[in-house]
């Protein structure tokens, strides 16, 4: 590294009114000074800005999205056996993948370490890792070949990720099925705009949102990868779901029959305050994701939750999407990039004084980006309804709703019903394993 090379990096940092970076490195000895001025200068300063300096994002007038709803599906003949044959040729032919946005700790929950190596349980080894993995296997070996599987890591749980598939083969998965990508870490801002400061040298950063998978897998190659070997639809979907179905032949069908660009799994909501985001179409007919934080601009007052009453915005995403690969390509090339959303949180840092400071209320900025942004950017998206207890069991908090218990208990009643529907005896103790996960029930 040139001193040329660090002073235009001083240079940038600067211009981006980040001079206290530029005074805090003259503190440093000169490897370290010039290795901490080149990282920072490299990261998107202008849109970093922007974004701080933007209000909220505006939430626009809307009204209720284009639904595949369940009535429709369990009252018109043949319907979801149609799309569920569509959606399987498409896994037959080898020409759908999917990607799990495995980021985030398991801090809330009490543990420490990726979310995704949390017991799930009954048994000791049955993680959230690997009862996503087995299913991936099982649909593979169902479709004849493997499903492409991407995991999404940030760099707090790429290690313990790689650990714990280290071995993947032991849940099914062939040695070349996965492949791990990490996304990007952004700075945290303090109420002026000014990068916070982690530590000498060290800026305090935090992962990019679960929005960073777009980035990411443009610049992995992967989106061209997959389009290049023929592959037409990529699902996405989150680790804290144990009874997510990212590969589900109806979903997938759905895409096919309608020839979408972009479609999202959806529940109802059970109460209108729920913090999930819904679907929705703005004034343009845009299909888009408002997520819950910023829902406080609806009247969701005049909305009835049973969609009585000219249909309610009660359509809570679960976190499931599918996308055209073909599109995400067209995307990429054209050097699109998903919006940044800030959040008010509490960031350690370093003062003045050098003395690391835990703050007790939010003191800095926290830039993100949302994977559902993506939809209003699609020409045509839709939305699957699906049944509540069996697709959606989040395990967001250490207790209460969402908690590990009610998911749990969601997927017991699932397992049982898998076997009550075959006219099989149930389990003393349910566990899910790769049939449950993957032969949904006789479709009509």
């Amino acid at each position: 590294m040139t001193a040329d090379t660090a002073k235009d990096a001083a240079a940038r940092l600067t211009d981006a009114g980040q001079d206290h970076l530029v005074a805090h490195a003259e503190g440093l000895d000169p490897e370290t000074r010039d290795a901490f001025l080149v990282e920072a200068a490299a990261h998107p300063w202008d849109e970093l800005r922007k974004a701080f300096r933007s209000g909220a994002h505006g939430t626009p007038s809307l009204r209720p999205p284009q639904v595949l709803t369940l009535p429709r599906q369990e009252g018109q003949p043949g319907l979801r056996r149609r799309l569920a044959a569509l959606g399987e040729g498409l896994l037959r032919g080898g020409r759908a993948a999917t990607l799990l946005l495995a980021g985030g700790q398991g801090t809330r929950l009490g543990y420490d370490g990726p979310k995704g190596c949390l017991t799930f349980g009954p048994e000791a080894d049955r993680s959230l890792y690997r009862i996503h993995a087995e299913r991936v296997a099982a649909a593979s070996e169902k479709a004849g070949k493997p499903v492409p599987f991407y995991l999404l890591v940030s760099p707090a749980t790429r290690a313990r990720t790689e650990e714990a598939f280290a071995d993947c083969g032991a849940w099914g998965l062939s040695d070349d099925q996965v492949t791990i990508i990490e996304q990007a870490q952004l700075p945290c801002l303090d109420n002026e705009g000014r990068a916070v400061l982690a530590g000498p040298g060290q800026l305090a950063l935090a992962p990019d949102g679960h929005g960073g998978a777009f980035s990411a897998i443009a610049a992995s190659g992967v989106i061209r990868d997959l389009h290049e070997r023929g592959v037409d639809v990529l699902t996405t979907f989150q680790v804290d779901n144990p009874l997510s179905l990212p590969l589900d032949p109806v979903m997938l069908g759905w895409m096919v029959e309608r020839r979408l660009h972009a479609v999202g799994k959806a529940v109802r909501k059970a109460t209108l305050d729920e913090k999930v985001g819904i679907f929705a179409r703005d004034v343009r007919g845009r299909q888009r994701v408002v997520e819950y934080t910023e829902l406080e601009q609806i009247q969701e007052e005049e909305a009835t939750i049973d969609g009585v009453a000219g249909g309610a915005l009660d359509m809570g995403s679960i976190a499931i999407h599918g996308f055209s690969v073909a599109w995400l390509n067209d995307l990429v090339e054209q050097g699109f990039a998903l919006p940044l959303h800030k959040a008010h949180k509490k960031v350690p840092f370093h003062d003045a004084a050098g003395v690391l400071q835990q703050p007790d209320a939010p003191n800095a900025w926290k830039l993100e980006r949302f994977i559902f942004d993506l939809f209003p950017e699609a020409p045509r998206a839709e939305v699957h309804e699906v049944e509540r207890t069996r697709e959606f069991a989040p395990v967001k908090n250490a207790e209460g709703v969402d908690s590990l218990v009610t998911a749990r208990l969601l997927a017991d009643a699932e397992v049982r019903r898998w076997y009550r529907e075959r006219g099989l005896d149930e389990p003393e103790q349910p566990s899910l394993r790769p049939r449950e996960l993957v032969d949904a029930p006789p479709t009509s």
